[in-house]
């Protein structure tokens, strides 16, 4: 898992092909173990945000964090999602191709209601860092599960009045 870290951080973009199956792989290692093999599990994914393209590293958090069983896999995928919003910024996040901004606003929503409270406040932290776009509210009404489309509005509500104090 340092290996990866380690080609992450140094190959970069060059490492696009190999980020799904290997963010997988250290997503359920962050299920399974604990300790120094989860802190190697999640720096590796840190470095995988940080240096690979944002769309990939989207679309591999997205397809196995978001709506894994393990409460530690969803935390560190919203988690992580906050750093690529910090990396990227959630003007240039929410601009890009629809299939993107679809994804990610759907992944947001999902870890914003859950049911882990560790989960929720490293999802809200991410809407919190995006509440500057003024197009946020229209997203989440377009790309939003219908069901928690009311919950959603509210939640970026509080983070908005938050952000003004």
């Amino acid at each position: 898992m340092v290996t990866l870290a380690y080609l992450y951080a140094h190959l970069g973009r060059d490492m696009d092909a190999q980020v799904e199956g290997t963010a997988r792989a250290l997503l359920q290692k962050l299920c399974e173990a604990k300790g120094f093999i989860r802190e190697d599990a999640e720096l590796a994914l840190r470095h995988m945000v940080a240096n690979v393209s944002p769309s990939r590293s989207l679309t591999a958090l997205t397809n196995t964090g978001v709506r894994s069983r393990c409460t530690a896999v969803r935390k560190s995928t919203a988690e992580l999602l906050g750093r690529l919003v910090e990396a990227v910024g959630s003007s240039r996040l929410l601009s890009v191709r629809r299939e993107v901004t679809d994804r990610f606003i759907h992944a947001v929503s999902c870890l914003a209601l859950d049911s882990a409270l560790e989960v929720r406040t490293n999802a809200r932290k991410c809407l919190t860092l995006m509440v500057s776009h003024p197009d946020l509210i229209k997203m989440v009404e377009r790309y939003a599960p219908e069901g928690d489309l009311v919950a959603m509005k509210d939640i970026i509500n509080k983070c908005q009045s938050r952000s003004k104090r």
